[in-house]
Order: C-alpha cells, then structure tokens, then sequence
C-alpha cells in the first residue's frame, strides 16, 4: 500500500486539513469547556498537594524554571512547553476527575492527555483561540479512530495498557503539529513518533489484586502530554518516523488489538465524535457514577437514613465488578477506584458529596467504612452487554431495609452526552475546585474568558488570568 492511500495517511490528510468553519457551533463549545475542566482540575490537584504532582513539579522547577515559556496552571511559573505540559499533565490526571470518551468500541481519557500539550504549545506560538480549539478537535478525532480501531482487549483478560498512553500521545502530537503548521507528510511523522515513543501506560497501580494504587499512573499522563510537545517541535526540525504506525506491521492495531481490530475509519469530515466525550460531576473513576447516583436516588426518593440499611446490591458491567471493587481504602486513589467506597459514600452523603469526600482525613470516615461491610458488588450480564453495545457505564443499585427492597438503574450519568454539563455546572465544579485559590471576582473572570477561548486573538489572554 502506498503511504499516500494508507489509512494512515488519510488521517493525518484529515487532520491537516480540519478548519475551525467544519467544527459546529456544539463541539466547539464543548472543547472549550473541556479546555477549562482540564485547567480547573489540575489546579484542586495542585491545591490538594498531591505527592506526584508535587514531586514532579519541584524537580522540574529546581532545573527548567523560566522566566518565559508556557504557564504552570498551579500558578508557580513557567517551564518550556514540553516541561509545561509534562507538569499540567501530572496534575490534571491525579484527582480522576477528567473527560472520559464513551464508545462502544473503546472507552477512555484523551483530552486530559492533549490538552495540557497543545495548550502549552499554543501558548508558545501565540495561536488564537480557533486554531486551539481546530487543533484539539483534529487531536480528539485522531485519538477516537485509533481507539475504534484497536478495540478494547488491550486493557481485559489480565492485560493492562491504558487508553490514554495508547492513542492519548497521537492525539496530542497531532493537536501540537497543526499549531506549528506542519504538512500532511509531518503529521504523520509526528504520529508515528508519539505512537512508536509512547509510554506503556500499564496499569498495576490499578489492579485491586496488587492494592499498591501509586503514582505512576499520573506520571504517566504528563509524560504522554509531554512526548507529544517534542514529537511535533522534532519533527518540524527534519526528525522521522514511520507513517504507519497505527495499521503497519508492528504498529499500535497487531500490537494491541489482540484479535479485534477492524479497519481505521477516517472521519468524513467535521468533528461527528466530540460528543461521545463525557465530563464529571464527581472526582472519581467514571465507572462509579451511575451507582453514585443510583443509591442517591433511593435514598432521597424514600428517605432512607444509611443506619437503617440491612445490605445494599451494587449491580455494574463484569469488568467494573472485578476492577472497581476493592473494600480496602489506603490512598485518594483506592477511594476513586472504589465502587464500595463511592455507594457507601453516597448513601451516607446523598446530594452533599464533594471532592474533598475523595480526599484524606475523609476517605478513613469509620461510618463510611463500617457502611461497605454491607455492600455487595455483582457482575450483571445485561449490564455488560449495554456497555458493550454503547460504551456506557450504567449502574444498578439495590437496597434492602428490612422486608422491602428499593432499586434504581441509571444508564448514563450527569456529564454524559445525554445529560451534558453545562457552564453554570462548570462554574461550581471550578468554585470547589479553586476555593482558597482565587477570589470570587477572579473566578468570574476566568470562567467568562473561559467561555470565550473561541474568540481570543492569542490564547496568551487567557493564560494571564489564571
């Protein structure tokens, strides 16, 4: 096959050729708004003090600090754009508070990893707000085919490479490489790059069954959002790379796919999959949520006081009941990555759940504690197959109090596409998230430049503000 009619090829024809008049009037706000969420959490995780934030920030600090460059969200300087988003990247992966894709064929977080590179880069260059928002939906929409393509068995039966280090770095590079210009022929060498460089992205800290739940996994992100900043500024200095590294031989499909790839579909044009992107309520994994607000549900409808509840089902798709099912709560991340944990949190704490719930002293509650004894997790065949099928993640939950027993299902949660956040939401998401950070009349200012990203002359303006 020819390079210029390989499927690879045709991507990065596609990205090259996105404009800001093919993206509609929908997507382009809904970019905005993950541009803002991703800014927003990373500054909570900065304010919570988080170690590998933390850790990775002061290093970087210590050698790299600059006095121009692109802005560190946590407010502590500026780095050079590749050390910017390595840092923002850390920060906006730590709290499991990001963009989540919903698809049938794969599920995981893309802008969380090409945001913080393509906003470090555009800061850089002075881009306008159309070409941030053109370059991210380009990045999106590559990262989305990729997923399609390999499907999801990378990360089942034991295996466990992570969405975002498998097509979060090609997303990324490709955002970064159409801010800098580059031709057809350098995007898919940036591809191939960021694709053939890419962090593993495995997942131990994950797995219940090790119980480590460390901070690699935030890391992670930051270097994927880094590896993309130098793939495209390399590659715009002459570097190479190979121009199939999705659908080659020994490329990411026969890599990962494990006997279910398909073909690589190209978008025909526009951006047809930006709303198959979810945010979130909560500041936790996004396969918890719909049983969040089932319980929730119950709970408030009937009026049940957690003490009087015997034993509560909590019916999810099989995979979420082997992954999400740890009863022992030793860090933030055991708690976000807990089904136990988040019903118990939510029958106890109904409509006043926040992101401190996920946070020490709280996550060691002995009334939340004591409240998982009696929660039971189930692998639900039906449930299983709407994720498969949608890619949602929906939820079933059961609580028996006494003789009688009350149960609600929720498909798709608050920050789905079929319930989308709006900017009002967003506004208290970032007033829990900036308290202490910003006053009220800062705050106010941020999110209003926020909603008008699409308008700036130079994404500078913005930056300013935070």
């Amino acid at each position: 096959m020819n390079s210029d009619t390989s499927p690879d090829w045709l991507l990065a024809k596609y990205a090259y050729e996105l404009s800001y008049s093919d993206i509609d009037e929908s997507a382009r706000d809904h970019i905005a708004q993950m541009i803002f969420d991703v800014i927003i959490i990373s500054i909570g995780a900065y304010n919570e003090k988080h170690g590998s934030g933390l850790i990775n920030e002061d290093f970087n600090l210590k050698h790299n600090k600059s006095e121009e460059g692109s802005t560190l969200w946590s407010g502590r300087g500026k780095m050079p754009a590749n050390l910017a988003a390595l840092c923002n990247g850390t920060w906006a992966e730590i709290l499991d508070y990001q963009d989540v894709v919903v698809d049938p064929r794969n599920n995981g977080h893309l802008g969380v990893t090409i945001i913080p590179a393509a906003f470090a880069v555009a800061e850089r260059e002075g881009s306008s707000g159309e070409e941030l928002i053109t370059a991210i939906a380009a990045g999106l929409e590559v990262a989305i085919a990729v997923l399609r393509a390999v499907g999801r068995r990378h990360r089942s039966e034991g295996r466990g490479f992570r969405t975002t280090s498998i097509a979060g770095p090609l997303g990324a590079s490709v955002a970064c490489a159409k801010l800098l210009n580059l031709d057809i022929k350098q995007i898919a060498y940036t591809m191939g790059m960021a694709g053939a460089c890419s962090p593993n992205g495995l997942m131990p800290s994950l797995a219940p069954g090790n119980g480590s739940f460390g901070m690699d996994k935030d890391w992670v992100n930051g270097q994927a959002a880094q590896l993309a900043v130098n793939s495209a500024d390399l590659v715009k200095h002459g570097m190479t790379a190979s121009d199939r590294v999705v659908t080659g031989e020994m490329g990411i499909v026969a890599s990962h796919s494990h006997g279910d790839g398909q073909e690589l579909k190209v978008p025909k044009g526009g951006t047809p999959n930006i709303s198959n992107i979810s945010l979130k309520k909560y500041a936790c994994c996004y396969g918890v949520h719909s049983a969040i607000e089932a319980a929730k549900a119950i709970c408030i409808d009937k009026g049940i006081n957690s003490d009087d509840i015997d034993k509560v089902f909590v019916q999810v798709k099989a995979d979420s009941a082997k992954t999400l099912s740890t009863h022992k709560i030793s860090n933030h991340m055991a708690a976000r990555f807990s089904l136990p944990y988040a019903v118990a949190l939510a029958v106890i704490k109904k409509d006043d759940i926040s992101m401190h719930d996920f946070e020490e002293p709280a996550i060691f509650d002995q009334k939340i504690i004591q409240m998982m004894e009696r929660i039971e997790i189930i692998a639900d065949e039906d449930l299983t197959e709407f994720h498969v099928q949608t890619g949602g993640f929906p939820g079933k939950v059961e609580i028996v109090v006494g003789d009688i027993k009350y149960s609600e299902r929720i498909d798709y949660p608050a920050g789905s596409s079929q319930r989308p956040m709006s900017w009002g939401d967003m506004g208290h998401k970032f007033a829990e998230l900036t308290a202490n950070h910003y006053s009220d009349e800062q705050r106010q200012k941020i999110i209003t430049a926020g909603k008008e990203i699409p308008a700036v002359h130079d994404i500078n303006q913005f930056s300013k503000l935070l």
